[in-house]
């Protein structure tokens, strides 16, 4: 959840986009919060873990394509498929200090035994720092303005949660406690390993204005890890941090299980010499105990011309700034072995044929997007499930060729999934299906924060990739 390139800590978590507006192109970022891979593409600014360089090869990578089906979008609206599964009166958890209806930043994963669960992390704002909070007074002020709660007592503030399905989703438990550091702990996601290990990733959120982190190393926000062996019933209480290349960092998964069994981990972050936010890639051979720095990267210099429509079907054109950060990256492992990243603002997308460790050019093709989320599904269809900066809500693409050409119902969105912020995530079903969750609102505004619900629905990519079935959730 993060906004432009000179945003730093607030970037992610309190300055999410606070509007959609969608009669301009240029829309308010808040405060808070093509054919095969050509031979021999050329390579971004990438580093090892011994900081050398990787050498640029060309020609230049080629951008990607948007195929704008007629349509496309499913039949069925997706009102009539959304399920809640925790909200107001539904399947709320306990009161503990710092809880006022906030819930969000939800993923799900399905696991060997046939258990659905779904962390998400709960609270009592869009970022739920611990109290007392290490804000100046004017961002204190400026948040109120906002709709951050006054007088919000909360020692350890947000903390991540977990629910379980016996049944394939038709029923859920109460939610419960999966980790509660003395920070907010934000965007829980997972991985589960072939002997049973799971994996979930988070990120730590202390509180602290722009900069502050360079000052005071303990106002970082960061990644976390915790696991468990007893199919996500009880929690490491000690998080595993990667050794992470940054000033500050996060992630927002899911993680990925490579066939060797080792697990693929992708964060972005803060560079300790300046500059926008770069991305790098971790992996661990030991059911996530320790991790290894494989590559860093960071976004290229030169961005397209863009062309987007606005509601008022006025056609506007801009040069991209060539400065901007890879926020919200996540990584897929595509049938041939290649791996594809994307990222947050503007749609970069770059791809990787020796397991991370160079990248080709990042490449942005029209489409801005937010929270980014790949998924490969049996047929090799590869699934982008985001947020629209154009539309709003929540939205998908797909792709039949890796990520060259992708399919939507316009050049500069995707298809709707749900409406609502825009922020969700999926498993894949053994029907081919996918599993959705996502969460109402942004959570900004006092009244969206304490009237917060998870929801779940299904999708499906219609065999012929003319388009999108929406499908209601089990426990519709």
């Amino acid at each position: 959840m993060k906004t432009s390139s000179s945003n730093s800590v607030s970037r992610r978590t309190f300055f999410k986009q606070r509007v959609f507006d969608r009669a301009k192109s240029n829309f308010l970022l808040s405060v808070l919060c093509c054919g095969a891979l050509t031979t021999g593409p050329s390579f971004a600014e990438t580093s090892d873990p011994a900081g050398k360089a990787a050498p640029p090869q060309k020609p230049e990578a080629m951008r990607p394509v948007v195929n704008v089906v007629q349509g496309g979008e499913s039949k069925t609206p997706p009102e009539d498929c959304l399920a809640t599964l925790v909200g107001p009166g539904i399947n709320q958890p306990d009161p503990y200090p710092g809880y006022g209806g906030f819930v969000g930043w939800v993923s799900p994963v399905r696991l060997n035994n046939g258990d659905w669960l779904v962390g998400f992390s709960a609270g009592y704002w869009h970022a739920s720092a611990p109290t007392p909070l290490r804000f100046s007074p004017k961002t204190i002020e400026s948040y109120h303005k906002m709709g951050l709660p006054a007088d919000v007592v909360a020692p350890t503030g947000g903390r991540a949660m977990i629910m379980r399905s016996t049944d394939e989703g038709k029923t859920w438990s109460k939610p419960v406690t999966m980790l509660d550091t003395p920070d907010d702990d934000r965007h829980p996601a997972f991985v589960e390993l072939p002997d049973g290990t799971l994996i979930c990733t988070v990120f730590t959120y202390p509180g602290g204005d722009q900069g502050d982190a360079l000052k005071n190393p303990a106002l970082a926000y960061h990644t976390a890890i915790i696991r468990s062996f007893d199919h996500g019933k009880t929690w490491d209480k000690k998080v595993i941090r990667p050794p992470s290349p940054f000033v500050a960092d996060e992630t927002n998964g899911p993680l990925v299980l490579l066939k060797d069994g080792s697990v693929l981990l992708t964060i972005d972050g803060t560079p300790k010499v300046g500059g926008p936010q770069q991305a790098a890639v971790f992996t661990s051979k030991d059911s996530g105990a320790t991790w290894q720095l494989v590559s860093t990267l960071k976004a290229g210099n030169q961005l397209q011309e863009v062309t987007v429509s606005t509601q008022m079907d006025t056609v506007q054109s801009r040069i991209q700034s060539k400065e901007h950060p890879l926020l919200e990256v996540n990584t897929a492992v595509l049938p041939d072995g290649q791996w594809v990243m994307m990222a947050r603002p503007e749609g970069d997308i770059c791809w990787s044929r020796d397991q991370g460790r160079t990248w080709t050019e990042p490449v942005s093709f029209g489409m801005r997007l937010l929270a980014p989320s790949l998924y490969v599904m049996r047929d090799g269809t590869l699934v982008c499930l985001h947020g629209s900066y154009v539309k709003g809500a929540l939205r998908v693409i797909f792709s039949t060729d890796g990520g060259h050409t992708w399919i939507a119902p316009a050049k500069d969105y995707g298809f709707l999934v749900a409406r609502g912020y825009g922020y969700g995530k999926a498993m894949i079903l053994p029907d081919g299906s996918l599993f959705i969750t996502d969460q109402s609102a942004a959570g900004h505004s006092t009244k969206d924060a304490q009237n917060m619900s998870i929801r779940g629905l299904r999708l499906r990519i219609r065999d012929d990739h003319s388009g999108i079935d929406l499908l209601p959730a089990p426990n519709r």
